[in-house]
């Protein structure tokens, strides 16, 4: 099994994935994962990757406050090649995903519908805010905190557009 990673993802556009089944343009898209620089700047150790990959997706979840054409949040969990994915040193786990491959999809996390309002307020919060500023906020905070991303098969994707 290779690396997971967390992309945000509008629904607008996981709906175009998935029909044309893959995704590649010049312009990369950011995914979260648990890399090593990230890793260690959390000190989660080797036996941590399960702790280590929740916070690479509640990461991506506050990327995709970004994204203002849902009202909930959408974050695509995919497995894809390595050459694929650019290294970082962030500490956050930010990588660049050149390509994406509705066949690389693993799991979708989305917003239960009760979480309209938080996701609201946090979005509005975060406005442009870099990701270490956006996770300061109490907006974001309390939405990271009373709501998690529930996870749903990609072949639910209909059902959650």
């Amino acid at each position: 099994m290779g690396q997971m990673v967390f992309v945000p993802l509008a629904s607008a556009d996981a709906a175009v994935l998935r029909s044309e089944g893959k995704r590649e343009s010049a312009a990369e898209l950011v995914g979260v994962a648990a890399t090593p620089p990230m890793m260690a700047w959390h000190d989660f150790g080797a036996s941590e990757l399960e702790d280590a990959e929740f916070a690479a997706l509640s990461y991506a979840g506050v990327l995709a406050l970004r994204s203002a054409a849902d009202p909930l949040r959408l974050v695509l969990a995919v497995e894809p090649a390595l050459g694929q994915l650019s290294a970082t040193d962030d500490p956050y786990g930010r990588t660049a995903v050149a390509a994406l491959h509705w066949a690389d999809v693993r799991a979708l996390f989305v917003d239960e519908p009760a979480a309209a309002d938080a996701v609201a307020a946090a979005r509005d919060a975060a406005g442009s805010s870099d990701l270490a500023g956006a996770l300061e906020l109490p907006a974001v905070q309390a939405l990271l905190e009373k709501h998690d991303l529930l996870w749903y098969a990609p072949e639910e994707l209909d059902q959650l557009l």
